[in-house]
Formats: structure tokens, C-alpha cells, sequence
């Protein structure tokens, strides 16, 4: 990610929300991890199956919304992530009166963060916002959920729950005592081998279960490279024991080996090996690997990618380009008010995204910028409702701020188009 480092936790988790500016891969191994800020499972728990080890599930507990194993389809998630640098108080500029709580069903706050010995470390989401947040929530009847992990967390999360699992579910009650309504499962990379922290991570999430049967608990999950495809099936397995499972379908493209331009997200794969991504066959592998429909979730991110010259579109020859800006810097507030053009905007109606071809007379050099608008998001709700899928998830609902609107409503244009489109 190429946002500025905010505080030293900040900065080691930030990447896991989006693409990191200059990141590097294969065609053939591209990494699917996301999250942006955003959220993730451990990347090695992506890329291959899982063992015998993990067959044996833990029984279903029975969550807020029914038991985990036999839920039907219910109204469709919005979930945004307000991550502890947005609070003013903490030098941003997104104040909880701004959220457009209406548009939205559940917030995350991101991230809490394992010490690796069973606590939480210091530079979590400190408390004061916590509880701000919390109470803004059920004020406006929407439920609160704590973010644990980030990017580069999955030592930490080893070394919590290898040997001291106990101590670290009472620390996430603490969370759950102080008034969240559940957990957010974000597990990014590790030491150990997949199979292990598979058998970690499923411990992990049947301990919490065990601990708190009525809790909600979430787990975020990578997008698929259609040229290196993962054994999803530990997501199959542990499907019964969460309440959504949700992708981090942002950030999906970027200046690797053997690739070619491509869409920060987009909603349809356009089947050319060069451009190896879509939410569309990302949610099908998942949904063939067991994942119930109603517990997927997919991701928008509220943030663009900036690629430099020579491209000024998709599906081009990189050459020399590179990605010069992401996640934090290419905000949707800094695409309007620096980059956008009517001039400049097309809309590719099938991959279901809006890029723009710019000059390159900007701060970042950019010639070609994918990002997610009202539009986009209108189709992507859309398609999600029509699948039957559980929701979606935003990295982060700051990033589509827009602080000169008349109204929280046209403050977050965003937010209000995904969530009507879901209605």
C-alpha cells in the first residue's frame, strides 16, 4: 500500500488492505492475498490444500444468526472498515458523524493486532475510539466487529495460539466484554508451513466458538489467480463455524512479471491469461471448495491504482510501467478532486469498471488509474444480490469520503450506491 505511515502498527499492517505500490509477482504466482488495510487470510493458507489434519472440523456452534451450518440466505452484509487513523482525534478526517450508517449493516474496526504470546500489542485500536464507535453503532442499530490482524500478522497469530491459545481467546473476549458483537478473523502470512497454520487457524476459530457460541465471527479470505489456483477447501471445512467468509477482491492487479494492465477490481474475469483475476471466478472457486453462498462475501475497495507510462488502459503490455501509488494516496475523495475528468473516464461495461487515461501530468505521474465509482458499485451490489452471496466488504469507507457534500448521503456516494443496490 502506498499510504503515508501513520504510527509504527500502522505501518506494519497496512499492506494486507491493498496493493502495495511496486509490488511484485509472477503471472503464474501472483500472490491472491488482499487486504487491503484491508484484512486477510495468511497468504500460505491460500495456496494449497489443506491435510487430514483439518478435516475433522469442530462441531457448529450456533452464531446471531442461526447455526453457522444450516443458515439460509439472509439479507446481504455491508460491512466497512473504519480503521483507527480515520477518527480525527487520532490525526484523520473521518469523524463518526460523517458515516452514512444507513447504508451500512456492520463496521469493523481495524486492527488489533497479537503480540504473539496470547495479549494484544500495543498500537491496537486504542479503547477511547473503540468505544466511540461501538456505541455509534447501536445507536444506529448496526453491529460492531474487531478487526484482529492486518498484514504480516500471521507470526503473531502462530505464536498465539501454538502455545498460548487459552490467554489469547480470554484477550479477544476482552474485546467482546467491552461491547463488539464479534470478530474478524485476519490472518496474514506466517513462518509455518500451510498446513499448520491451517490446524492453527481452525483451532483458533473453534476456541472463540466454544468461548462465545453467539458471537459473530468473520474471516477474510484472498481472490484466486486464474493461472495458480489454491485448494480452497479448508474455507469448505471451516464455513460451518464462521458467519461470512469474505474476499478481499481489491487490489487485484498490478505491475508483474507477465501480466498486462489490468482492473483493481473487477467484477468479471475477461478470460485472458495475462490478466489472470475476476470477482466473478474468484467467487465460483470458493463457492466449488463448499463456501455456502450466503456466508461469501466479496470486497470493494473505496481506492484506485495508479500505473505509470507507457499504459493508459487495460490489458496492455506493461513495458516500463510500474504501480506508483495505491491504496491511501489513490483514495476515491483524491481521484475526484486531483485525477478525474470527464475528458478522461471510460467505462469498461465488461469487466464492469471505470478507469482513467490521463497525461501523466500529475503528482504521481499516473497515466492510467482503475478505481471503483457509484457506477461500478451499483453493478457489483447488483451482481452480488442476483448470486445470492452474503455482502460485501469496504477497504476503508474513509478512502470514499467527500466532505464538501450537502449531506452524509452525498458525503459517502460510495457507500450509498453499493448499499441501494443491495436493497
Amino acid at each position: 500500500m502506498a499510504a503515508a505511515t501513520r504510527t509504527l502498527f500502522v505501518a506494519a499492517v497496512l499492506v494486507g488492505c491493498g496493493s502495495s505500490s511496486g509490488s511484485k509477482a509472477s503471472l503464474a504466482d501472483a500472490s491472491s492475498a488482499g487486504d487491503g488495510g484491508s484484512p486477510g487470510v495468511s497468504a500460505d493458507a491460500e495456496s494449497t490444500a489443506a491435510t487430514e489434519a483439518n478435516d475433522a472440523a469442530a462441531p457448529a456452534a450456533t452464531g446471531e444468526s442461526g447455526a453457522p451450518d444450516s443458515a439460509t440466505a439472509s439479507d446481504a452484509w455491508v460491512m466497512g472498515y473504519y480503521a483507527v487513523w480515520d477518527e480525527p482525534a487520532n490525526g484523520g478526517f473521518y469523524p463518526l458523524s460523517a458515516v452514512d450508517w444507513s447504508a451500512l449493516t456492520h463496521v469493523a474496526t481495524a486492527f488489533y493486532l497479537p503480540d504473539g504470546n496470547g495479549g494484544l500489542a500495543s498500537g491496537s485500536f486504542d479503547a477511547a475510539t473503540a468505544a466511540e464507535v461501538i456505541a455509534a453503532a447501536h445507536a444506529h442499530g448496526k453491529k460492531a466487529l474487531a478487526s484482529i490482524g492486518g498484514s504480516g500478522s500471521g507470526p503473531s497469530f502462530e505464536g498465539s495460539t501454538q502455545a498460548n491459545l487459552s490467554k489469547f481467546v480470554t484477550s479477544l473476549e476482552s474485546l467482546v466484554t467491552m461491547g463488539y458483537d464479534g470478530l474478524d478473523i485476519d490472518w496474514e502470512g506466517g513462518n509455518l508451513s500451510v498446513t499448520e497454520d491451517q490446524t492453527l487457524e481452525q483451532s483458533l476459530v473453534a476456541s472463540i466458538r466454544n468461548a462465545s457460541p453467539h458471537i459473530l465471527l468473520t474471516m477474510t479470505a484472498g481472490y484466486e489467480n486464474e493461472n495458480s489456483l489454491d485448494d480452497l477447501s479448508f474455507y469448505g471445512k471451516l464455513a460451518p463455524q464462521l458467519d461470512r467468509i469474505n474476499l478481499m477482491t481489491y487490489g487485484m492487479s498490478g505491475a508483474w512479471q507477465g501480466w498486462e494492465s489490468w482492473h483493481s477490481s473487477p467484477l468479471h474475469w475477461n478470460k485472458n491469461t495475462s490478466t489472470p483475476t475476476g470477482i466473478d471466478s474468484s467467487v465460483s472457486h470458493y463457492l466449488a471448495a463448499g463456501v455456502p453462498a450466503s456466508k461469501l462475501g466479496v470486497g470493494a475497495g473505496f481506492y484506485g491504482e495508479c500505473y505509470t507510462s507507457p499504459v493508459n488502459a487495460p490489458v496492455q503490455s506493461l513495458g516500463a510501467s510500474e504501480i506508483a501509488a495505491s491504496d491511501g494516496t489513490m483514495a476515491y475523495r483524491n481521484i475526484m478532486a486531483s485525477y478525474y475528468s470527464a475528458a478522461a473516464y471510460t467505462y469498461d461495461s465488461a469487466a464492469d469498471v471505470p478507469y482513467l487515461a490521463l497525461s501523466g501530468s500529475n503528482a504521481e505521474k499516473c497515466t492510467y488509474v482503475s478505481y471503483e465509482d457509484a457506477t461500478s458499485l451499483t453493478a457489483k451490489g447488483a451482481w452480488v444480490k442476483a448470486q445470492g452471496l452474503g455482502g460485501v466488504i469496504i477497504w476503508t469507507i474513509s478512502e470514499g469520503y467527500i466532505s464538501s457534500g450537502a449531506s452524509v448521503e452525498t458525503q459517502n456516494p460510495l457507500l450509498e450506491a453499493l448499499s441501494t443496490s443491495l436493497q
